[in-house]
């Protein structure tokens, strides 16, 4: 498959890609969020350093995927225990 080569402008810096086409939305609208995050967090905290803007961003994301990951992993377990207490109540009855 062919790479396509894009920039994706980030705090004010151009970065070149070379990324597969499949993926060029997906990259875009992750730029398009983390240039709105670091506006935010340029506004709230009046952080004038662009690389103080980006850890803080890299912080807060790294942080919901965190989250993300554990909401899942308990959800699977939950899954998991109501599948086990399914099966348990079907073999009861059986």
């Amino acid at each position: 498959m062919d790479k396509l080569n894009i920039k994706i402008s980030l705090a004010n810096r151009l970065y070149p890609m070379n990324i597969n086409p499949h993926e060029e939305k997906i990259i875009r609208v992750s730029a398009s969020k983390i240039d709105k995050m670091l506006k935010k967090l340029k506004e709230k905290y009046s952080v004038k350093d662009d690389q103080d803007l980006l850890a803080m961003c890299a912080l807060q994301l790294c942080v919901r995927l965190e989250r993300t990951d554990s909401q899942k992993k308990e959800a699977k377990q939950q899954i998991l225990d109501d599948i086990l207490s399914m099966k348990k109540s079907i073999s009861d009855i059986i």
